[in-house]
């Protein structure tokens, strides 16, 4: 969810491009990226990445809320429920032209969107069980790192939890060119500590993250979603334990 649009090129990297159907592959070279041999095996990793919306917080009723802001304004009718996944997922520019398309309206609520505060919303975002612990744990062992489709709201939020002192890096779709699927944020996050697509372990819950990691190599943790190709599904982060602290002799950084 942002509250700022991104003055930032278009991405031509539709996610419609990377949604399947149940039980079929996803073609990544459909989203215009080479598909790397994924990572298979765990560590050493270097680097834990966290997306935000869907990992950090469960943020779908305060996705729906903050697009039923705008399209009320514009005097369109709220968000429908086969819509939700998409706005979930997705920076406001592609969100909003998602929701009703190019013209007049759309630029209105471009314009809106900008000045909104964010801090209505933010008590609808719900953190998710044992996050506060992961992070910790994280940070003492690990450079950390988020990887999210939000923009300017970004750091806002993390201030809001208390939780921005956990994160060595952030890197949002308003400090890159194409938010993800595109591989950019994930290719910003390597440069910057300096590792391989084979020291990094990302948590993801959408199909958006799970073409970000193909396209990437990374070791792929799918968040309470079975449905993504992954090398681990986890439905709390102290499934993470056992890969990210084997035998307790992880060194501080």
């Amino acid at each position: 969810m942002v509250v700022k649009a991104s003055n930032r090129p278009d991405s031509n990297l539709r996610s419609h491009l990377i949604q399947r159907k149940e039980n079929d592959t996803m073609p990544i070279s459909q989203a215009g990226f080479g598909l790397h041999q994924p990572c298979s095996s765990g560590g050493p990793f270097e680097v834990v990445a966290f997306d935000c919306d869907g990992v950090l917080f469960d943020s779908k009723e305060a996705n729906v809320r903050f697009y039923g802001h705008i399209l009320e304004h514009v005097g369109l009718p709220p968000v429908k429920p086969e819509q939700q996944e998409y706005i979930h997922m997705h920076p406001v520019r592609e969100s909003l032209r998602y929701l009703m398309g190019e013209g007049q309206a759309f630029e209105k609520a471009l314009n809106y969107a900008q000045g909104i505060d964010f801090n209505e919303f933010n008590s609808c975002l719900r953190p998710e069980p044992g996050l506060v612990d992961i992070l910790e744990q994280a940070k003492t062992s690990y450079r950390t790192a988020l990887a999210t489709n939000r923009t300017v709201s970004t750091h806002q939020v993390l201030a809001y939890f208390n939780i921005d002192q956990y994160f060595d890096l952030v890197v949002s779709a308003s400090d890159v060119c194409f938010p993800k699927p595109h591989p950019e944020i994930m290719e910003r996050i390597m440069s910057t500590f300096g590792v391989s697509s084979r020291q990094v372990l990302f948590i993801g819950d959408s199909a958006v993250d799970e073409a970000l990691a193909l396209a990437t190599g990374v070791f792929f943790v799918a968040y309470k979603n079975t449905g993504l190709r992954a090398q681990l599904h986890i439905s709390h982060f102290k499934e993470l334990q056992p890969v990210l602290f084997t035998d307790g002799s992880r060194k501080k950084r």
